[in-house]
């Protein structure tokens, strides 16, 4: 063999979702490997909207349930990193608000508070005007707006480079390569041992236990495992605005979108306002095109007319991890005593990133975590449909 590294444990993908779990390992005395194909954050964590929300894909309400423990844990990870890595990763807390502007959005809107209320997530119903003086930016003829203060933003960037570097001066290490498959004994039993990873390049990862944690590529392990691991690539892409001058007024502070167009407009504290997100499955082409950007840019202006001056600073394209039934995979994969999957968290990866990290460091060290993660069994994958 070329190589051969060693750890407690190996964790396959280095997005938000590899990171955090490494970070939360090494808090628990663990020293795991991190492998990337590309680079930390060079995926979907990299380039993401970094709104925490539950609500951008099929509100399941297994995930909602986990919403709670991971906004706390995103607090946490919010006070906790900056002092150990040095990098602010622009956690903030602001509203966002959902707009109607005709009375069918008014109705929608109405639904959206009451399923909201019967999760325990209470949101301000305001009028017109009200919704109006939350924020310059909303030149619309406004009916109605529902305001929630529980929908933080930041940059998925820095937090993930932020966790990988604080999992490194925990111990971890992480490792470049492109893993082709799992090692395995040499005898057969009823449940199957995994001895670490092969490399492309002919190296192995050893470690005592293995995390697929690889986004849409996690499809891939399907021929590894066994076991069906139902998860396809979806394009969502993002168009990025500059500041404004001063002459046109301040910059966007807040997030909000028009309930019937759907889109949103996201300020953030640090780096450029965001106008999200498309959706469309074209495989695992992350090409950006002007028909996406300029939907996204007749939808966002339909709220604020500042739209029509704004400065487009960009827009980029990444790869969500879309499972068949819409919630994610997150356990131990059938069969197998020591492989765990982390994937299929749709556009909320970033959003779900610290439970689904904890709840795996958990399982791996103590045998149990405290986070309901038994719905997100791996096992169900067996008889979802595809």
């Amino acid at each position: 063999m070329a190589n051969t590294n060693t750890a407690d444990v190996v964790i396959v993908g280095g997005g938000i979702i590899g990171c955090l779990t490494a970070y939360y390992l090494t808090r628990r005395g663990l020293k795991p490997i991190v492998i990337e194909s590309d680079a930390i954050a060079s995926g979907a964590s990299g380039t993401s909207a970094g709104w925490l929300t539950p609500y951008s894909h099929t509100c399941d309400p297994a995930m909602i349930a986990l919403s709670p423990a991971s906004l706390r844990l995103h607090a946490e990870l919010a006070a906790t990193l900056p002092g150990i890595t040095g990098i602010d990763h622009g956690y903030r807390e602001a509203p966002y608000i959902r707009c109607a502007i005709s009375n069918d959005g008014v109705l929608e809107l109405r639904e959206f508070q009451t399923q909201r209320a019967a999760e325990g997530v209470e949101m301000e119903w305001l009028s017109g005007e009200e919704a109006l003086a939350l924020s310059p930016w909303i030149t619309a003829d406004i009916v109605a707006g529902l305001r929630s203060d529980n929908e933080p933003t930041l940059d998925s960037y820095r937090l993930t480079m932020s966790a990988m570097q604080a999992a490194e001066i925990g111990g971890a290490r992480m490792v470049t390569g492109k893993v082709t498959g799992l090692i395995e004994p040499d005898e057969s039993g009823a449940t199957r041992t995994a001895f670490g990873v092969l490399l492309e390049d002919g190296s192995e990862v050893r470690g005592d236990t293995v995390v697929l944690a690889m986004g849409p590529w996690c499809g891939e392990a399907a021929a590894w495992l066994d076991h069906p691991v139902p998860v396809t690539p979806q394009r969502g892409q993002i168009v990025h605005l500059a500041p404004p001058d001063e002459r046109d007024g301040p910059q966007l502070e807040i997030g909000m979108n028009i309930i019937e167009h759907g889109g949103s407009l996201i300020g953030k504290r640090l780096g450029d306002a965001i106008v999200a997100a498309s959706r469309d499955s074209v495989g695992f082409d992350r090409s950006t095109t002007n028909e996406a950007r300029n939907e996204l840019l007749i939808n966002a202006a339909r709220l604020s007319d500042r739209i029509n001056n704004a400065q487009i600073s960009g827009q980029t394209a990444c790869l969500r991890p879309i499972s068949a039934d819409g919630r994610a995979y997150v356990g131990q994969v059938p069969g197998w005593s020591n492989a765990y999957l982390a994937t299929g968290h749709s556009g909320e990866g970033i959003h779900y990133g610290p439970v689904t990290g904890a709840a795996i460091a958990e399982l791996i060290a103590d045998g149990v975590t405290q986070y309901d993660i038994a719905p997100l069994s791996p096992a169900r994958a067996g008889t979802t449909p595809v």
